[in-house]
């Protein structure tokens, strides 16, 4: 419970105001986080409602850098998960090249490696992509890492992928949340709809990327 919760449910109504003007995220980033958190209040400004990665200096105008929302589903693909020795934590080897392909991609499209940023809820999953960026000026880091910041571009790992529906931190779907709205033109989301649709946050999150034109399926983004 964060504190502000716990001013809103001591504090008279005179004393609340919501903030619904926010001007960092294209509106079909900030949509899902508006619906889902803020029954649909927010609003993005004129000034940041429309940008997309092709408006930035030296980027390359094409599908991709104009769209702003993607989610790349690997089910059926047979990525699973692994444990780290010696640790809890969870990685995912093929999804991880999925996201250095994307990656590669976008720096090939001008996209400036300072402005991407790449996310993952557990650590192991940002050690490999550390080990393998293509770039070290990309910030590769853990949602609680990366909290509180944006960039122009956010690529987010989700990792689980098992035949039980065992999501661990991702159940955590307020973190999840942030984490996904740190993205200011482009925000891309590679997991497993196999295993996400066993919390009813990432099934809906799906059907809004199918909704807005961004639902793609690893068949589609491998051919």
């Amino acid at each position: 419970i964060t504190l502000f919760e716990r001013f809103h449910a001591v504090l008279p109504d005179k004393y609340k105001v919501l903030l619904v003007r926010q001007y960092r995220m294209n509106r079909t980033i900030m949509g899902f986080s508006s619906e889902k958190f803020y029954g649909g209040a927010l609003v993005a400004d004129e000034s940041v409602a429309a940008h997309t990665l092709a408006d930035l200096k030296a980027v390359r105008r094409s599908a991709e850098t104009e769209e702003p929302l993607v989610y790349i589903d690997t089910a059926g693909k047979g990525f699973e998960e692994r444990r780290e020795e010696g640790s809890e934590s969870r990685y995912n080897p093929e999804e991880a090249e999925v996201v250095l392909a994307q990656l590669r991609s976008n720096l090939e499209a001008g996209v400036p490696p300072a402005e991407i940023a790449v996310i993952a809820p557990y650590s192991a999953q940002v050690r490999l992509l550390a080990s393998k960026t293509p770039d070290p000026a990309v910030e590769i880091d853990s949602v609680d890492g990366f909290q509180g910041r944006e960039k122009e571009l956010v690529i987010v790992s989700l990792v689980r992928s098992n035949m039980l529906g065992e999501m661990g931190f991702l159940n955590d779907t307020r973190r999840m949340n942030v984490a996904m709205t740190r993205a200011r033109r482009k925000l891309v989301v590679i997991g497993d709809s196999a295993t996400l649709s066993s919390l009813s946050f990432y099934r809906d999150f799906i059907a809004y990327a199918e909704k807005t034109g961004g639902y793609k399926t690893i068949w589609e983004i491998e051919k």
